[in-house]
């Protein structure tokens, strides 16, 4: 028990330390990032609810690896680690000496839910197997050896070039599946190609509307404009960088604007302050290149908004002037982390846009107008990239909803179906009753292994190709792209499940058998291991891609009237759902038990009474699961896409 209590603690460890190891930065890509003040962190460039995914992801990695280190203790040495004398070298066994004497055999039993681990078979249906000999069974995995490997996974001990060079490659694949940073570079990039219009009057004479705009900016722009023509460094971007540059300030940083969700907007006020700071140095500098603070516009003209170096908290040093080269520089590297700044609040919805009825309003007295009309100007150059506050979050894809709804159905479907078809099932199978709480553990761990890894994996590729602009949806792609895409989802969900399978496979081969088995006995373990048990993961990818379709559903335009219309299209989904998933059920069975017939100690000249009774267990259990899953997610997809609709009206009315 305290071996066990020491594993779990260990995964404890390994889910809450390792978060500070998923935050760190994973940028490589040019030092895109490398101008300001800190390196963001990874939570910084993504939504909370992009980055609990992505952490999702990464954590679930490394508690496969933990349980792996944890069981094969004595490859750490060999990977290049520690050599920990204790751990999976006393192997898990049960107490009576007959039953460390299993005969070879097949290792697993299969039901309809899934895999049945032969150790839990034994402790129950051996007969001279009593209460305390259930008991007795151990981990075989010591305490110190579970708090080792949780250690040097979350990086609290020394650990091994390969573990560490492998958490750094699975960290970079955990931000590129959550688009970090390529997702508010991206959007940066793409603000770049678009210009800020400020039209400057002729002559210098500074525009009625100012859009909160500090008079002495719009002087600067005019006069630097003026001064730099014909020079062959400054462009006409480098006035646009400037336009940008200014607004920007004055509208976000300045707080001249009301943003919304203002809790998100304090973390990155480091940020603001930085680039408030370099705005001022850059306009001290341009001023002393083109003597504007002696030569430009008046203090009468401009009023009291003028600043020199000394207001601005800026010291002009004794060198010379800033090249232009160099200015021009400053200025593009400053209007890139301008729109970098604007990238991150659009991802984090601190700049949203607003319903079309505030725009509308009367305003009254020269600056609500003058807010108003900067408003629109911010709005017109973010376009697209906005949401609105009328309708739901950018690329929703419901992951962490639909991947609930789909773990606590098949938990609940397995549990009660171990309590009342469970029974009927393994008496046939096995030929002797079977104890209710074993057989609870039993269906509930192995449904949730060939069920919920595969839909798992295929809802976080399908997530992460969203979140990259790489998803291609099913219902509105053309077939030569749709096959691959589906395809791709099918074999990795499947092959995911089948190897976390195969490992508990080989693992209670070392229990059975010993590990000082032959290499002929290991290939001939791991071949009927998968031969049996593969097809069972077939059902979860099947289920998973069933469950993406309903997804993209939401998506199409042309299917969504079809599906949003009444829970009958939930309950005709659900019904085609576990059709075709009872014949998949019953055809991977099938093959399962056509495996057993080669794999059996005594040959059987093929399939039996009890073979097809497990055929029909498998097709009545699967079709039961799949009806459950589609329907329980259609009705999730159809009423969150209807709420929004229904509450704008209202929300406009208000």
């Amino acid at each position: 028990m305290k071996d066990l209590l020491a594993l779990l603690f260990g995964a404890a460890i390994v889910v809450f330390y390792s978060y500070d190891r998923f935050n760190r930065t994973t940028d490589e890509a040019g030092q895109q990032l490398q101008r300001l003040v800190n390196l963001l962190s990874p939570d910084k460039l993504r939504s909370g609810r992009v980055v609990f995914n992505a952490y999702t992801f990464y954590a679930l990695t490394f508690l496969v690896i933990y349980f792996f280190l944890c069981a094969y203790a004595e490859l750490i040495p060999a990977l290049g680690g520690p050599d920990l004398t204790v751990g999976a070298s006393k192997l898990p066994s049960l107490a009576s000496e007959e039953n460390t004497q299993t005969p070879v055999g097949p290792l697993f039993v299969q039901t309809s839910g899934g895999v049945i681990d032969t150790i839990l078979h034994q402790s129950l249906t051996a007969p001279g197997a009593s209460t305390s000999a259930r008991q007795s069974i151990e981990i075989g995995i010591d305490s110190s050896t579970s708090m080792a490997v949780a250690l040097m996974i979350v990086g609290l001990a020394p650990a091994f070039p390969i573990l560490q060079r492998f958490e750094a490659w699975m960290r970079g694949a955990a931000h590129r599946f959550a688009g970090i940073p390529t997702r508010v570079l991206s959007v940066r990039d793409e603000l770049r190609t678009e210009t800020m219009n400020l039209n400057l009057g002729s002559d210098g004479v500074i525009p009625s509307e100012t859009l909160l705009i500090p008079r002495s900016d719009w002087a600067r722009l005019s006069y630097y404009k003026s001064h730099a023509k014909g020079l062959r460094e400054v462009t006409e971007d480098f006035h646009s960088d400037l336009a940008l540059v200014f607004a920007v300030s004055a509208w976000v940083i300045d707080h001249k604007l009301k943003l919304s969700n203002q809790h998100a907007r304090e973390r990155f006020s480091h940020l603001e302050e930085e680039l408030k700071n370099r705005k001022g140095l850059l306009v001290a500098a341009l001023d002393e290149k083109t003597e504007f603070s002696t030569r430009g516009q008046s203090r009468e003209k401009l009023g009291d908004e003028v600043s020199s170096p000394a207001v601005l908290g800026v010291e002009l040093g004794t060198s010379s002037p800033e090249s232009w080269d160099r200015l021009v520089s400053d200025v593009d590297n400053l209007a890139d982390d301008v729109c970098l700044l604007l990238a991150i609040y659009i991802e984090h919805d601190i700049i949203v846009s607003e319903p079309a009825s505030v725009h509308s309003k009367t305003t009254q007295g020269s600056i609500p107008i003058q807010r108003k009309l900067a408003r629109e100007k911010l709005e017109l150059f973010l376009k697209e990239h906005l949401s609105d506050q009328g309708d739901p979050p950018r690329l929703i894809s419901y992951t962490a909803v639909t991947g609930l709804w789909v773990f606590s159905i098949v938990a609940i479907v397995a549990i009660l179906w171990s309590l009342f078809i469970g029974p009927l099932e393994l008496r046939l199978q096995l030929g002797q009753a079977s104890d209710p709480y074993w057989r609870i553990m039993v269906y509930l761990s192995t449904s949730l292994t060939a069920y919920c890894i595969p839909m798992f994996t295929a809802l976080a590729i399908r997530d992460g190709s969203t979140q990259l602009r790489r998803w291609r949806n099913f219902l509105l792609s053309d077939w030569t792209i749709v096959v691959p895409q589906a395809a791709f989802v099918l074999l990795v969900s499947w092959g995911v499940a089948t190897l976390l399978i195969l490992g508990v496979a080989l693992w209670q081969a070392g229990v059975t058998l010993g590990w000082d088995v032959s290499a002929e006995r290991f290939w001939s373990t791991l071949r009927f291991a998968f031969a049996y048990n593969a097809p069972t993961a077939v059902r979860g990818a099947f289920l998973a891609l069933i469950v993406v379709l309903i997804l993209d559903a939401r998506r199409a335009s042309k299917w969504l009237p079809w599906l949003r219309k009444s829970i009958r299209i939930s309950l005709l989904l659900a019904v085609g759902a576990a059709i075709c998933m009872g014949i998949i059920g019953g055809g991977t069975r099938y093959l399962s038990s056509l495996a057993g017939t080669l794999e059996a100690s005594v040959p059987r000249q093929g399939i039996d009474h009890i073979d097809r009774g497990l055929i029909a267990y498998a097709a009545i259990y699967t079709a039961l699961l799949a009806f459950c899953v589609v329907f329980s997610v259609a009705e999730v997809v159809r009423n969150q896409r209807l709420r929004p609709s229904l509450a704008r009206p209202q929300a406009k009315a208000g």
